[in-house]
């Protein structure tokens, strides 16, 4: 049956085939000589016929409908596959081409990892005919703005949470997150492309939530040289959107994509855009996975929002239901895996701390926060059921589920 499948007519188009995504793949190239026989066919249709560089092109840039493609799966020598195809099928003038249109691509599903090894392995090419542009991409960028004190104290509040502007209408919310990855596509463009031209970087994020042993995790799981840890240093105050004339803040977005029902659905329009909102704003690796109802947010302490880490590598995974309320960072390394099955589980990454005779609402302004690490291949399993809260775990360092544990901040 899978010879038959794989002789289809209608997966002779390269494009087509491309579109296949793992779970189908898997199904109609369920052996390992049938998935070599695939890869064979890609890579001939590439060197036989330089038409398909478009096709191909698109799909390396993660486009519709090539975003969740099984090219995109680990190759041998490479960390994507289709890296390694590229390099395998492309002489070096069309293989310098693709790197380079991948580099500097302005999809909003493209994962910020992909692009850094794609602009690393132009620059071993040479960058050739590229310079200009990738000089234009590393020109155009301004610094997106960090909401104001001003601003912070003009802000309404219920006296638990500050206010701001919702749309109405699911179309209105997925313009919004529209707005934001186009702003945070630019700002990757213009950051790889200022390292491969090895200018100044003059817009770093900076805060009081740094950590040395985080950013060693991140660097040796990202393995990438164009990669920083400190990009994965998020600014949650930055200004990435704007709804009924007020600016709305990143943390302010993925709130919005926590409380509104059309982000919890599979719907064909609106996970796409969700998917695309956190590769772009948040960075997440490709092949990473953040779950119907799981996802990420922020809340401000007062007028306080400080920067802090989250990274997600390739296969990790925030399961159903689970949630991280990224106050100090969380870093999730290959393979890791937290929570899911609509099991609702908050890894809390920050410690509210009263004293003795202090009112309650002083609780909510000291905070002890830390970093959340998972270790490749970690998993906090669904029975975790109910709040992690990873700050109790500091004195001993270690947690009950193994690979699993807290990071205290420099």
């Amino acid at each position: 049956m899978t010879d038959a499948i794989l002789d289809d007519t209608t997966l002779d188009d390269l494009s087509t085939l491309l579109r296949l995504t793992p779970d189908i793949f898997a199904e109609v190239a369920a052996s390992e000589e049938s998935r070599n026989a695939v890869r064979r066919r890609v890579v001939d249709e590439l060197r036989g016929d330089p038409a398909a560089d478009e096709v191909f092109t698109r799909a390396c840039c993660f486009e519709a409908p090539f975003g969740e493609s099984w090219i995109h799966a680990p190759g041998t020598t490479e960390a994507y596959l289709s890296l390694e195809v590229a390099s395998e099928a492309l002489d070096t003038g069309r293989h310098r081409a693709l790197l380079a249109r991948v580099a500097l691509s302005t999809s909003t599903a493209l994962p910020y990892d992909y692009r850094a090894m794609a602009a690393e392995r132009l620059l071993r090419l040479g960058i050739g005919d590229f310079r200009r542009d990738f000089a234009e991409a590393a020109a155009e960028h301004a610094p997106l703005p960090l909401r104001s004190l001003r601003a912070k104290a003009a802000t309404r509040t219920d006296g638990i949470d500050h206010l701001f502007p919702i749309p109405g209408t699911a179309e209105e919310r997925l313009a919004l997150l529209d707005q934001a990855c186009d702003l945070k596509v630019r700002e990757s463009r213009h950051l790889i492309a200022t390292r491969v031209l090895q200018l100044p970087e003059q817009h770093a994020v900076v805060g009081p939530y740094l950590c040395a042993e985080a950013e060693q995790l991140i660097a040796k799981d990202a393995d990438a040289a164009l990669i920083r840890p400190s990009d994965y240093l998020v600014p949650w105050d930055q200004e990435l959107a704007s709804s009924d004339g007020q600016a709305l803040t990143l943390a302010e977005l993925l709130r919005i994509t926590l409380l509104c029902p059309e982000f919890k659905l599979p719907d064909a329009r609106v996970r796409p855009a969700l998917v695309s909102f956190y590769r772009s704003v948040l960075r997440i690796s490709g092949r990473s996975i953040i779950g119907l109802s799981a996802g990420v947010f922020h809340v401000e302490h007062g007028s306080a929002a400080h920067p802090s880490y989250f990274y997600m590598g390739r296969d990790a995974v925030l399961g159903k239901g689970c949630v991280v309320d990224c106050v100090g960072g969380a870093v999730l390394q290959q393979g890791s895996f937290l929570g899911g099955g609509f099991m609702p589980i908050l890894v809390h990454t920050h410690k509210h701390i009263r004293a003795s005779g202090e009112p309650g609402v002083a609780e909510r302004k000291k905070v002890l926060p830390c970093v959340f690490a998972a270790e490749t291949g970690a998993r906090l399993p669904m029975t975790a059921i109910g709040l992690f809260e990873t700050a109790d775990y500091l004195e001993s360092g270690t947690t009950p589920f193994p690979g699993i544990r807290p990071i205290a901040l420099d």
